[in-house]
């Protein structure tokens, strides 16, 4: 079953970006998703695109595992709304927390959320909550009829829920555990401690995008892959800064720059993994199956494969130019992000950057705030 995400957009719209866009360990997960500045917006691009379900999540909600998340929601019984549902005691009316809900598009309107006031069937609730004693497990529709001004988000969607004689559902634990929100604008980085730590200790043999030559003699540019390589040895580059979160691409980089000769790129790959015990590496070929990684592990076909993927993307006099360019050319090297060293960077007068995908990886969704992409983008202009 599929369906849209639909973000309204926030503060903290890049961390739930982050927590959508990709899974526990920043694969991309390839789910459809809407960015809206307000529900409604939101929710007539689901009707107008066909769709009959969609999840819709506020900017600062945080899903921990969102492939499981998902298949819980394919699973998930309900009659056309899941909401966080709130009814605290002592009150009549009943209303939506907006942080993350679901609902059945054809079952309501555009007017649903902007009624100023509701009728609709006298609603009963679960005798059990999910905690505390304002989160019942669902209401249903009973006797009766009561009327009010609205006064919280959702109480229109509630309203034509109920009216149509269909019963409401909250998220259960096991959902609710796979979520989280960041409240007084800061995420708690520690959710993400196993992704951050395999992040910054990533080693990229290869680019998982095109390569380009750029042509300018001072470029910006992360240190994953062959791309740095190959515009330090083309005639029109005289010098590089290399900015990259991984500490272990940047030690990589360092130690070809300082000891490699060209030649052989297999075997120096192999014998830095080896010596640096290292476990995140990546050849960046998503047609390899399971079996062909598997038998990457060992060093003949490693080397045998690095080699001949290198091979495909050089020229033939590649070590020669390599080599001059270790004697005659500038490498500068900075372990931190590649936006923050923009936005604070006062020395260095640089003719291009390259920015790879950083802007579409997770590790930079979770780290950056809209105002620092917006500084970013001022400091390049």
């Amino acid at each position: 079953m599929t369906w849209p995400v639909i973000i309204k957009s926030g503060p903290n719209l890049y961390q739930t970006l982050a927590t959508v866009k990709f899974d526990h360990y920043g694969t991309q997960t390839r789910q459809e998703i809407f960015i809206c500045d307000d529900w409604i917006t939101g929710f007539e691009w689901a009707k107008s695109n066909g769709h009959n379900l969609a999840l819709f999540i506020n900017s600062g909600t945080i899903i921990k595992d969102w492939p499981q998340f998902r298949v819980l929601i394919n699973k998930y019984p309900h009659n056309g709304l899941i909401a966080h549902l709130l009814w605290k005691p002592n009150t009549t009316t009943l209303y939506l927390d907006d942080q993350c809900w679901l609902i059945d598009i054809n079952q309501f309107e555009v007017d649903d959320f902007t009624a100023t006031s509701v009728t609709y069937p006298c609603p009963i609730r679960s005798e059990q909550n999910l905690h505390d004693d304002y989160t019942p497990l669902w209401v249903r529709p009973s006797t009766g009829t009561i009327k009010h001004t609205t006064t919280h988000f959702g109480q229109g969607l509630i309203a034509r829920q109920l009216s149509n004689n269909r019963p409401i559902v909250n998220w259960n634990n096991t959902m609710r555990d796979l979520k989280s929100y960041v409240y007084n604008d800061k995420l708690d980085l520690e959710l993400f401690r196993d992704y951050n730590d395999m992040a910054e200790n990533q080693l990229w043999i290869f680019n998982n995008e095109p390569v380009i030559i750029i042509k300018k003699p001072c470029l910006v540019t992360p240190g994953s892959g062959l791309s740095w390589m190959l515009n330090i040895t083309d005639p029109a580059t005289r010098e590089l800064h290399i900015v990259d979160i991984s500490q272990t691409q940047i030690k990589f980089c360092q130690a070809l720059w300082q000891s490699w000769n060209g030649q052989d790129y297999g075997t120096f790959v192999w014998k830095f993994i080896q010596d640096n015990c290292l476990i995140h590496y990546e050849v960046d070929n998503t047609l390899l199956t399971p079996l062909e990684r598997l038998q990457l592990k060992n060093k003949t076909k490693f080397i045998n494969y690095v080699n001949l993927t290198f091979n495909k993307l050089i020229s033939n006099d590649f070590a020669q130019h390599w080599q001059q360019a270790q004697q005659t050319k500038q490498i500068n090297f900075y372990n931190t992000s590649l936006i923050s060293w923009v936005i604070d960077n006062t020395t260095v007068n640089y003719d291009h950057i390259w920015e790879s995908n950083i802007f579409d990886y997770k590790w930079t969704l979770l780290h950056t705030t809209p105002e620092q992409y917006i500084q970013y983008r001022l400091k390049l202009k």
